[in-house]
């Protein structure tokens, strides 16, 4: 090290942790510079930390599993956000029009949110069957699935390019109503078409 140089390099700092021969000069300089008494006394520290782990080597599996999670590629699918939606209107619960009997309505239509995904449903009820036919409201939709499943019975439809769908007939029950798109899975817990 030459007198010009404020500091010893990383390099002659860990031959000196190490107790690998260093020039006098080195040694001399690290007596009289703070900084780096300090450096190599917490270079010594770290050293002996390690030197005396006792920690175990994780499973080869465990290794791979944690690895392939960054490697790049399409491995992976996106991770799909789960969001369960809330009930914001429900036409049973409105007042009904001026001139209306009560009593009278065998269309129903709910409205649930779901973060930026809105879902309108619309439910006919004929005798014991209800039809629900629905449109997913978000700026994109490209594609999905909507299934409705429940101690009744079960149905599944497939949504159109304006994001619309109309499930077949199902039994008056108790349901929940999922929807699947690609990046996201809208559910409906308490559907109850009892009524």
């Amino acid at each position: 090290m030459s007198s010009s140089s404020l500091h010893i390099t990383a390099e002659i700092m860990a031959d000196l942790a190490e107790d690998r021969g260093a020039p006098e000069i080195d040694l001399a300089h690290v007596s009289s510079c703070e900084n780096c008494a300090a450096a190599l006394a917490e270079l010594r520290a770290v050293i002996t930390l390690m030197r005396s782990d006792q920690s175990e080597t994780a499973p080869d599996q465990v290794l791979t599993t944690a690895t392939n999670i960054f490697a790049p590629g399409d491995r992976l699918a996106p991770a799909l956000r789960h969001i369960v939606a809330i009930l914001t209107f429900d036409s049973f619960n409105a007042t009904p029009a001026f001139g209306f009997r009560s009593g009278q309505t065998t269309s129903r239509q709910l409205i649930y949110s779901a973060q930026e995904t809105d879902l309108d449903l619309r439910v006919n009820i004929d005798d014991e069957r209800c039809v629900i036919a629905g449109q997913i409201l978000r700026d994109t939709c490209v594609g999905g699935e909507v299934e409705i499943f429940g101690s009744a019975g079960s149905a599944k439809a497939k949504l159109n390019e304006l994001c619309e769908f109309t499930l077949p007939p199902i039994e008056r029950g108790q349901y929940s109503l999922r929807l699947r798109m690609a990046d996201i899975e809208v559910e409906v817990r308490e559907l109850d078409l009892r009524s």
